[in-house]
């Protein structure tokens, strides 16, 4: 596949890896983003606007357009459903289309969520083939981006490889998401800022995490080897219990904390137990997850501590 890559949303949790995990592999890469982007080199579009999406394709005219933009809160996305569709269903229409004027033969490569499918109710991973059916406000928006970027496909011969992405965490994950907050306590308990007590929306059920390196690489896995019009998962296969998760996280940490845990889930979630097939990423692609999950809580810990010791010497 030819470049340069654009990559929008370039400096949210997952950007930063991507960025890296394309550069690695030898790719041209442009970043765009909307609002701070901390003196960085970008181009600066707006998902919301028009004119912004349209000026930076018809500039950069990317070969592979990976769209990590978007309203990715499920607690945002329940608090603000307008916004929420703007961005991850209209913002993505203005850039197919923008896309179909400029570069019609470039690939776009559109991240979608587990949360598409809803409250799932097997005991074996989920593969592809299960139907969507929503049931947050997120997950929603995230389905009405799949059908439409596959309509182009069909009508308009548009590029497309869909990317489901189930649980993400690793070094860079903030504190608005599960186990960020978490991770983030931790890292003011262990400098001694914090009581020994981590605090947590309910842990009943468990999800299928990768670390988002991992995801990184099935990005770019995709990028040259994924099928146009395919959806792929991006998973383990393996469901990890959410009070598993955070006992571990606890543990590599290395201190002696409570977990204090509140009845309800976070804000725009359900309670589910899921895990993704990702059988047909691996066939297409030969994409394989590399880390750990101690690996990955204890390099996220790691991250958070680095940063705090950066803006107490600046």
């Amino acid at each position: 596949m030819p470049d340069p890559i654009l990559v929008t949303g370039a400096y949210g949790f997952m950007g930063p890896h991507v960025l890296e995990a394309c550069s690695a592999e030898g790719h041209e890469v442009v970043a765009s983003t909307h609002g701070d982007h901390r003196g960085r080199p970008v181009k600066n579009l707006d998902l919301c606007d028009e004119k912004s999406v349209d000026d930076v394709i018809r500039e950069v005219r990317p070969a592979v357009v990976i769209n990590l933009a978007g309203v990715a809160d499920p607690g945002e996305a329940k608090a603000n459903p307008l916004h929420a569709y703007d961005v991850n269903v209209l913002g993505q229409l203005r850039l197919i289309i923008s896309m179909l004027r400029h570069v019609p033969s470039a690939r776009l490569v559109t991240l979608s969520s587990a949360e598409v499918y809803g409250n799932v109710q097997q005991s074996s991973p989920v593969t592809e083939l299960a139907p969507l059916d929503p049931y947050t406000v997120y997950g929603a928006s995230k389905a009405a981006a799949e059908i439409q970027a596959k309509q182009f496909h069909y009508a308009e011969q548009l590029n497309v490889v869909c990317l489901r992405i189930f649980g993400t965490l690793g070094p860079g994950r903030s504190a608005a998401y599960f186990p960020g907050r978490q991770v983030h306590q931790l890292a003011k308990i262990l400098c001694g800022e914090s009581k020994p007590i981590v605090d947590t929306f309910s842990l009943v059920g468990g999800r299928d995490y990768v670390d988002v390196r991992d995801v990184a690489t099935a990005i770019v896995g995709v990028i040259e080897c994924g099928r146009s019009g395919r959806t792929y998962n991006v998973a383990t296969g393996s469901a990890t219990p959410l009070r598993f998760l955070i006992e571990r996280l606890v543990a590599v940490a290395g201190v002696d904390a409570e977990i204090r845990e509140v009845a309800s889930p976070a804000p725009g979630r359900q309670s589910i137990i899921i895990a993704g097939d990702s059988s047909r990423l691996v066939e297409d692609t030969g994409w394989q997850p590399q880390r750990q999950l101690d690996d990955s809580l204890r390099d996220a810990l790691a991250y958070v501590q680095d940063a705090s010791k950066s803006k107490g010497l600046a």
